[in-house]
């Protein structure tokens, strides 16, 4: 198992996508979702680089992550992936 990153959500956190070459370089274009999400005041971000396309941005125990995947369902568990105490919060939103 992949030791997680401890992070405080209280304070501002912006994680910028860093191989954004993994959509781009599809076939055909790939959608981009926008989560957003509440998180307990300390939790553990599990980055790989399988999930390093995923931009996020977290502030007093919330955020929102920009993930590009082919379905709204696939975004879902690429967040869970990434941070697995995240509670959904609102409507996924195609971008």
């Amino acid at each position: 198992m992949n030791i997680g990153e401890k992070i405080n959500t209280i304070e501002r956190l912006v994680i910028d996508s860093s191989r954004v070459s993994r959509y781009l370089g599809y076939p055909r274009k790939v959608p981009i979702w926008k989560i957003s999400f509440k998180l307990p005041k300390n939790c553990y971000l599990f980055r790989t680089k399988d999930n390093s396309d995923i931009a996020l941005e977290i502030e007093s125990m919330e955020g929102f992550a920009i993930i590009p995947s082919l379905s709204k369902e696939e975004s879902i568990r690429r967040l869970k992936t990434l941070i697995p105490s995240a509670d959904l919060k609102g409507e996924i939103n195609r971008v």
